[in-house]
């Protein structure tokens, strides 16, 4: 019999918390967790927890002295929660839900909590969201008549690395000018963010997280967040987070088992468990599991100002043999299904961007769920990353032959979906090496290689990311535990390269050609291609109006007088990544380049490129 009456259970709608189970109830967040209310005239606390399995739960918290027996919590008919009302309670004290079994004791942490103790600690914080005086109109407006066709310059930063306040996690407060400042001279149109809801291993970068609605205790409160997100909006940069439906960690206190079955994972082990990270797997054929997670969704974007999201782990999703990557096996329909139901419910938010971090072949990541795709605004190119990492990391005796492809073929698809070229966290750790120490030879020549490098990432077609670190050439490869070496940016070749980031990423913004009209060949034409002897590619970049010419050497040959082929048109070199200015030594083509029956000659100076415009009569 289902109750017909709101007030019986603290004010709670029934009917919806049925719905949880059965339905699509996509602000779970507003019901579940720890809410103030006035009840019966009385200030305090309304704890909402779903665990149908359960005989018996109770609220155990530094309130009761961490005894339980006197808050038993309250059934709610069939829908296999549990309420209770606790006047009197206040912000910040700690709670959490203690269950009963045929055998055992289970206490859990609140999935839906605000606030967690962070690392080390493991229960609950009760949290009343504060007002807030968010600074960001004039930015959420100029967000929702975005589109695709503008400049995406990503900068992805591990919070909890970044910067150490002597071997001490920085502070929401201090990030909110240092970190924003920082990002805003680089030129980076955009920050992205490791995750940072709660997660109890710093070893895990984030992605084994135990507290999907709570924000960090590592660096401040709630509103220390906010505060951050709101610095970043008034810079004009937009804020992106990495979330992670995939999987969660086996950690006693989180989501696995949570009642005492399996609840959020699924009953057979074979698809619950992923060996790839040792976590188990969310399994989307359960309702509760995808309102749990579309609500996230909803209160990062609502609570948070969030302007998107990077999904983790997408080809993990997908495949039936989730964390086992058989690359024969078959799609998990209910994986694909959630997927999409995310995108279309982001779409509901105009401007808010999903990226796809999905490194298979699988058909439609970036098309619309209506013309079958997934439904995603962007993925990440790792075929793209993977091939010219192996390049550039040759010894340039190699670069020739058949190696040449690994620069031509990422061409052949990439129009197939809207991509990010990313060089990203995952290129910089378990003894892969930083990016600078990928590059061969002595460090004059690592420096120009890794100049060379990011002009191919930012001329190639996709938008753009880049890991902190990389855009100072830190020397050692990430460590999560350590903040970056920014003892280098007073070595003068290290600031050149920031000081190179800041020119391509000005130079990127106000070249329309770099990043308009990039879903189709029209925005890219080959001049030479094929040119294995010489390491050399040369191509166009196009606007709807206008066009740039790249070329490029990634040999170590000073190239003197190479003819391109380009009608009677005009050019002026715009960029060169040999200029002395960013630590180069000034060779290769500089100033205007007249042609000479249809021909311009080019010098490019070893490990380098230039930037040419066209000059119209």
């Amino acid at each position: 019999m289902r109750s017909n009456t709101l007030s019986e259970y603290y004010g709670l709608d029934v009917e919806k918390l049925y719905a949880y189970s059965s339905g699509e109830v996509y602000d779970a967040y507003k019901l579940f967790g720890a809410h103030f209310i006035e009840w019966n005239g009385e200030s305090g606390v309304r704890f909402l927890v779903y665990a149908p399995n359960v005989k018996t739960a109770y609220l155990s918290g530094d309130f009761s002295y961490w005894e339980y027996m006197e808050n038993e919590m309250i059934k709610v008919e069939d829908t296999g929660c549990f309420v209770l009302f606790v006047p009197n309670l206040k912000s910040f004290q700690k709670y959490k839900y203690v269950f009963i079994g045929d055998d055992k004791i289970i206490w859990k942490s609140d999935p839906y909590a605000f606030m967690s103790e962070g690392p080390g600690k493991s229960a609950s914080v009760i949290y009343k969201s504060e007002d807030f005086k968010w600074e960001d109109r004039e930015h959420l407006e100029y967000r929702s008549n975005n589109n695709y066709d503008r400049p995406i310059s990503i900068y992805e930063v591990n919070l909890a690395s970044w910067k150490k306040d002597y071997g001490k996690y920085y502070s929401f407060e201090r990030l909110s000018t240092e970190l924003v400042d920082y990002v805003l001279e680089l030129g980076f149109t955009h920050v992205e963010f490791m995750p940072v809801t709660e997660y109890p291993f710093d070893g895990s970068w984030g992605y084994q997280q135990t507290g999907y609605y709570s924000i960090t205790a590592r660096h401040g409160t709630p509103k220390d967040f906010k505060n951050l997100v709101n610095s970043f909006h008034k810079a004009g940069i937009e804020v992106i987070l990495d979330w992670v439906p995939c999987h969660y960690p086996k950690d006693e206190f989180g989501l696995a088992y949570f009642d005492g079955s399996a609840l959020y994972e699924s009953d057979y082990w074979h698809d619950a468990y992923n060996p790839e990270w040792d976590t188990l797997n969310f399994d989307y054929g359960r309702k509760h599991v995808k309102n749990f997670l579309i609500s996230n969704l909803r209160y990062l974007i609502e609570e948070y100002h969030i302007d998107g999201f990077r999904m983790d782990a997408v080809s993990y999703m997908i495949h039936e043999d989730m964390g086992k990557l058989n690359p024969d096996s078959s799609y998990n329909e209910f994986a694909i299904s959630f997927i999409k139901e995310c995108n279309e419910f982001v779409r509901s938010y105009p401007g808010v961007l999903m990226f796809a971090e999905e490194s298979t072949s699988f058909y439609g990541v970036t098309k619309k769920t209506e013309e079958n795709g997934l439904g995603f605004s962007f993925k990440w190119n790792m075929g793209w990353t993977n091939d010219t990492l192996k390049y550039i990391k040759m010894d340039p005796v190699y670069r020739g032959g058949e190696n040449h492809k690994l620069l031509t073929f990422p061409m052949v698809y990439a129009f197939n979906e809207r991509f990010v070229l990313p060089f990203s966290h995952d290129e910089v750790v378990h003894m892969k090496g930083s990016l600078f120490n990928k590059m061969p030879g002595e460090n004059f020549d690592k420096f120009s290689q890794l100049r060379l490098l990011y002009l191919y990432q930012y001329t190639q077609p996709g938008k753009k990311l880049i890991f902190m670190g990389g855009e100072f050439a830190q020397f050692k490869e990430w460590d999560e535990y350590n903040q970056l070496s920014w003892e280098l940016l007073e070595v003068e070749q290290h600031k050149k390269i920031f000081e190179y980031i800041k020119s391509l990423n000005r130079f990127y913004k106000n070249r329309r050609e770099l990043y308009e009209n990039e879903s189709s060949w029209d925005c890219y034409e080959w001049l030479e291609a094929d040119n294995y002897v010489q390491n050399i590619i040369i191509y166009k970049r196009k606007s709807l109006e206008s066009e740039i010419l790249v070329a490029i050497n990634f040999s170590p040959q000073n190239i003197m007088e190479h003819s391109v082929e380009v009608g009677n048109i005009k050019y002026r070199v715009v960029f060169n990544s040999d200029s002395e200015v960013y630590g180069g030594r000034n060779k290769g083509s500089f100033g205007e380049l007249h042609p000479n029956f249809g021909k311009i000659k080019i010098g490019i100076a070893p490990y380098s490129g230039l930037i040419l415009e066209a000059l119209y009569d």
